[in-house]
């Protein structure tokens, strides 16, 4: 899915409108996946992914191709940007003296069907078979850290772990991630 990225880039850097097409081709479903999984609401997921898009567009040389793979860098600041409007959105929750857990926990049946389509991706697939395999402490470590945007220490916190133990489990399960997925460069 991600091999026809090699040279979309430049494309863009070169602003050719059909290079950005191959690109949401591409990226649009795992990226809208993501974004969705951390913020639970449609709405705000769609407009992350327009926010990425748009920010690449306007941005062409923020990416080097030196450091990393295209996929791997768009996914991650679509992660961080749902990191970030989830952070917002729970400190504007947070000062209007809202109750979080009531509202994270309703959930959104047009989120819901939107997600079984998103899913359908290989990569997303692939993805989720090998977190599946990961021991447990690992997983919920990663969860915290990577779809709920939680610190180290907020993860011992909530978990009562020392801090020490929060980033040896993160990085054995990012090590274990790595060897059961294939390279996709």
């Amino acid at each position: 899915m991600f091999e026809k990225l090699e040279g979309v880039w430049l494309r863009i850097q070169n602003q050719e409108q059909a290079a950005m097409v191959d690109l949401y081709d591409a990226l649009a479903k795992p990226m809208f996946s993501l974004s969705l999984r951390i913020l639970n609401d449609r709405w705000e997921a769609e407009e992350v992914v327009q926010d990425v898009f748009s920010n690449l567009w306007n941005k062409p040389n923020s990416f080097s191709p030196d450091k990393g793979k295209l996929s791997t860098w768009v996914l991650t600041l679509t992660r961080n940007k749902s990191i970030d409007r989830y952070r917002s959105r729970k400190r504007r929750k947070d000062t209007a003296a809202l109750d979080d857990a009531t509202l994270e926990n309703r959930p959104d049946s047009k989120a819901v069907d939107s997600v079984k389509k998103a899913i359908e991706t290989d990569e997303h697939e692939a993805l989720q078979r090998a977190f599946e395999k990961l021991p447990a402490e690992q997983r919920t470590v990663l969860e915290y850290s990577y779809f709920k945007g939680l610190s180290h220490s907020e993860i011992a916190k909530l978990t009562t772990l020392s801090i020490g133990t929060v980033k040896s489990r993160i990085r054995l399960g990012l090590n274990r991630l790595r060897s059961i997925l294939p390279d996709t460069r």
